[in-house]
């Protein structure tokens, strides 16, 4: 391993709370700018080049087996997935670094550990979706931001046109009807082009039943990891 890939796989879980007034300048991949291309394998073998994906939207979904709060979305991302798949849009979730390494799913070591995490990933969630698999310094994963289950769009010109430091399905079925809608739009020569923009900082649900099930999945170290960070939570949460 080299000193790069070492510093990004942590073998504990640690908490950086950001400005809550600056959460948009830890996403470093910018809105209205082409997209950080990258090139990733998925679990089948098959390598993906982001740039060779223009004329399609591009869902790209941050993740891991010890991440809890990618886990929660999962169900309802495949239905988009099913939903969409046929509409012009691309689905690929990029297994990142463990969240909450423990005894059963350790910090990365190498690639082939890495792949075995997400083979196991894709199975025991029922994953319908394509997983690409970061290089194990996380050079994708880095390249958007270091959230762990953050969720960007792609759309057909290259150009990042969605962000989220969390995965919401129900926001993201709202913005593809709109980008659909748009898509039509733009085949009528007489319109007067309107582009909005928007942000807006939102608390999500942390859903502790799964956040124990996810725990328990990734070892006793997760849990104990948790409360060294909230101990006033150890008999309480999750």
């Amino acid at each position: 391993m080299t000193d790069k890939s070492t510093a990004y796989n942590a073998p504990d879980f640690t908490l950086k709370i950001p400005d809550p007034t600056r959460l948009g300048e830890t996403l470093r991949a910018s809105l209205g700018q082409s997209a950080p291309d990258f090139e990733a394998p998925t679990l089948e073998g098959q390598r993906i080049r982001l740039q060779e994906l223009r004329g399609k939207h591009v869902v790209l979904m941050m993740g891991s087996i010890t991440s809890p709060m990618c886990t929660i979305p999962l169900p309802a991302m495949n239905q988009l997935y099913s939903e969409f798949r046929d509409k012009g849009v691309e689905f690929f979730l990029l297994y990142t670094k463990e969240s909450h390494p423990a005894e059963h799913y350790p910090h990365h070591t190498s690639l082939e550990q890495k792949i075995a995490h997400a083979r196991d990933f894709q199975r025991q969630e029922n994953v319908r979706f394509p997983l690409l698999v970061d290089t194990l310094d996380g050079t994708a994963h880095l390249s958007y931001g270091p959230w762990p289950s953050a969720l960007f769009v792609i759309n057909r010109e290259g150009k990042l046109v969605y962000r989220s430091t969390i995965a919401d399905a129900r926001e993201l079925r709202l913005f593809l009807e709109q980008i659909i809608a748009a898509d039509r739009l733009a085949t009528n020569p007489d319109r007067v082009p309107h582009i909005g923009y928007s942000e807006h900082i939102i608390e999500h649900d942390p859903d502790q039943t799964t956040h124990r099930r996810v725990y328990e999945r990734a070892g006793p170290k997760a849990f104990e990891d948790f409360w060294r960070i909230f101990p006033k939570l150890r008999n309480r949460w999750p």
